[in-house]
């Protein structure tokens, strides 16, 4: 789980902190960064996975090509350095499998990653021979006796106090992963759980194609290896009609892909067309089941939606807006889909109506609605975020929930900003100033232009903060 990322330098990430629960909601209009902030989580995703240079091509914008990389950097006025930072404290699983399939426990479960890449205008002459290097990479753990000061998200109370979840690191301090900048060489120095036994191992980080984290592979580094494992779950769900309408090669992947493929497969491998199918009904009214149909002929998977008027319908000629519904019921009840999932504007397909449906849905992916007893069981966290620009959504959602993006303008520069609710846990905490928080007239401002009638007085929506009158469904 992650439950705090701060970047620095980042496409106009220019400086945020920012606290996330076990679900959080990016909200703001479109172009000032929503998107960048996704896009950060999945640089750090694919930089566990894979080189420095194929991880910045695939970040949208570059186009695959070295030549815009300098376009993922924030320019500071007035400086020639080009430098990026990131800093993500994690929570890990408590157990991991390398890729010789040994299993091994991690010393510590509550940890800090930080990154810092910079880039190397003259790759020819330069300390690197690529366009962009580690300049520093660290890998520390945090005590699990502070852990309640680390999660004051709604749940993360019960979380700290789950010695299964987390614990650690013992009498251990050195560093996993530590930078060692003292030489003309700047090596980055990977230690394993033993601590000081032994010697530990020296890459040069500005030669290194890789970061140190993406190479460990091996049950004798379990926290490193725990922490890369965590990384490489982020998925951003980009779901597509041709994707999700694809049949399956029936020996093909029965997990579903970002972009929504492989659905009749991993339907077919759940088997739960029942619950699926009583859960979309109540999203779709008319739904009457749900099936997987197997060509043996053609070795291919299809789906069908059989409706109210008993004729199926295959996936083909379903609608978009139906067949994302199906995807994230598909996901809410596949037990292996676990770790973090990014979606941006799920609202896209949905009848305005049907909003309260998929927010529901796409909480599910999460375990934010568990209870207190519930998450103290869990192992293997779910967490969503989400993006918006729609009010129809931000009106359905708890305050705490929420973060506003916005865009500042400083020096002739623009950059992003989130700003939390006042009064609610992120301004609680010692990241967050005071000013940098959406009060309520902001957050009226926001919602003005749409409104829906509240619910009760006692409820914690953020449509609470509108007038009794309000109704998000008219014009104003």
């Amino acid at each position: 789980m992650l439950t705090r990322l701060r970047v620095a330098g980042f496409k106009n990430l220019r400086e945020v902190d920012i606290q996330f629960g076990l679900f959080t909601c990016i909200a703001g209009a479109n172009g000032v960064g929503k998107s960048n902030l996704f896009d950060a989580i999945t640089f750090l995703s694919d930089l566990a996975s894979m080189p420095i240079i194929k991880a910045c091509s695939n970040v949208r914008g570059t186009h695959g090509r070295a030549s815009d990389f300098a376009s993922l950097f924030f320019r500071e006025k007035g400086s020639e350095v080009l430098r990026m930072e990131f800093l993500a404290e994690l929570i890990i699983p408590n157990e991991v499998v390398d890729d010789f399939d040994r299993k091994a426990r991690p010393t510590a479960t509550l940890v800090e990653y930080s990154l810092v890449l910079r880039l190397n205008p003259d790759a020819a002459s330069g300390p690197s021979k690529d366009p962009v290097y580690i300049e520093k990479e660290e890998l520390r753990a945090k005590p699990s006796s502070e852990a309640q000061k680390f999660l004051q998200f709604d749940g993360g109370a019960e979380l700290a106090k789950n010695k299964k979840i987390i614990f650690g690191p013992g009498p251990r301090t050195s560093p996993f992963i530590e930078t060692d900048d003292k030489g003309s060489d700047v090596a980055i120095l990977l230690r394993g759980d033993g601590g000081g036994r032994g010697n530990p191992q020296r890459i040069s980080a500005h030669k290194s194609p890789q970061t140190v984290l993406s190479g460990v592979n091996l049950s004798s580094h379990p926290t490193a290896l725990a922490v890369r494992r965590e990384m490489q779950s982020w998925r951003m769900l980009q779901l597509e009609p041709t994707a999700l309408r694809a049949p399956d090669d029936i020996f093909g992947d029965s997990s579903l892909s970002p972009t929504g493929e492989h659905l009749p497969n991993t339907l077919f491998r759940l088997g739960r067309y029942g619950d699926i199918a009583n859960r979309l009904s109540d999203l779709i009214p008319g739904v009457e089941a749900l099936d997987v149909d197997t060509d043996q002929t053609r070795q291919q998977r299809t789906l069908s939606v059989t409706m109210n008027d008993k004729r199926p319908y295959s996936a083909s000629s379903l609608s978009d807006g139906t067949l994302r519904f199906l995807a994230l019921a598909v996901l809410s009840n596949d037990p292996d889909a676990s770790g973090l999932v990014c979606l941006e504007e799920p609202e896209n397909g949905i009848h305005p109506q049907r909003i309260p449906e998929m927010l529901r849905l796409v909480r599910e992916l999460s375990d934010a609605d568990l209870s207190p007893e519930e998450l103290s069981g869990q192992l293997n966290l779910r967490q969503v975020i989400i993006n918006t620009h729609s009010p129809l959504v931000v009106a359905e959602l708890l305050d705490d929930e929420l973060l506003f993006a916005e865009t500042i303008r400083l020096r002739a520069q623009s950059f992003a900003n989130f700003k939390p609710i006042n009064g609610t846990w992120r301004t609680k905490t010692a990241t967050v100033q005071p000013s940098s928080v959406i009060t309520r007239g902001e957050l009226h401002a926001y919602l003005s232009g749409n409104r829906l009638p509240r619910k009760s007085k006692e409820a914690r929506l953020v449509r609470d903060h509108l007038p009794e009158t309000a109704d998000l469904f008219q014009g104003s």
